[in-house]
């Protein structure tokens, strides 16, 4: 019997209120005193008992005298049970969505293939309403150039970083890493690391290698973004210095110095 019990509680039923119950489905129609001594619930407490099952409609109170009890047929009794569980369920439902705060989970998304990896990144470059920051390099410039074109048309705003030669109109306000400093770039990385980012809400960062299947992550997590974001920032940045300082001046800096060496070149001494 204990693992009719058991079931009992699990629906909201003290272990007496199941005995009580179940003495009246083998014998209905019994007082309190009759209802204690066949189901084995303390006589101090076989009424609170009754009354708790009356209260739950698992029971009705006959108008006898003395009162006499008589169940609710089984049937009954788990057809009302559904319907007050439901109802309870229903309004908890309601009233806690007013107080939910939605958890905002930013999932990492792994993307395999230069094919795909190229086809995200011109879907994120098109999908951008504000602006969109941008480190690439030659051998990616023609396939991502057409959706460059088309967003600048519509006047959305381009910041790229680029790792080529070749001077070009089509990606915005654009700085360069010519061959020599892309060298040490792609040295150091060990690939040709590339990142698209739309409207400072999501990115794409890839990493190209020759020969390689390339490998890419796509993400909306704010830390991730703003990372990337700043690294294109520094890069533009250094290279402004560059730029201004002349490289001998800048590569000077570093050049003898095994730390800031390990830094910019990723070569111990």
């Amino acid at each position: 019997m204990e693992h009719l019990f058991e079931q009992f509680e699990e629906i909201g039923y003290s272990k007496n209120e199941a005995k009580a119950y179940m003495a009246l489905l083998k014998e209905p129609a019994i007082n309190g005193y009759e209802i204690s001594k066949k189901s084995g619930v303390p006589r101090s407490m076989v009424y609170s008992v009754i009354a708790k099952l009356v209260a739950k409609e698992a029971i009705i109170e006959l108008r006898t005298d003395p009162p006499t009890y008589t169940p609710v047929p089984v049937k009954e009794l788990i057809r009302n049970r559904k319907r007050q569980t439901e109802e309870t369920l229903s309004y908890l439902e309601k009233e806690l969505q007013v107080i939910e705060k939605p958890v905002e989970v930013n999932v990492i998304k792994h993307i395999e293939g230069r094919t795909k990896i190229i086809n995200a990144m011109q879907k994120l470059m098109l999908a951008s309403n504000e602006e969109i920051w941008l480190s690439a390099w030659e051998e990616e410039l023609k396939e991502l150039s057409h959706s460059a074109i088309e967003q600048g048309k519509k006047g959305i705003q381009l910041y790229s970083m680029l790792f080529t030669d070749q001077e070009t109109d089509s990606f915005g306000k654009t700085f360069y890493h010519r061959r020599d400093t892309a060298s040490i770039e792609e040295s150091r990385m060990s690939k040709r690391l590339t990142i698209v980012i739309q409207d400072n809400q999501e990115v794409l960062i890839a990493g190209f290698v020759n020969g390689q299947i390339p490998q890419a992550i796509q993400t909306a997590e704010p830390m991730l973004v703003l990372l990337a974001k700043e690294y294109i920032r520094h890069d533009m940045m250094m290279k402004v210095v560059s730029d201004k300082v002349g490289n001998d001046m800048l590569n000077s800096l570093w050049r003898g110095d095994d730390l800031l060496t390990y830094i910019v070149r990723n070569v111990k001494n």
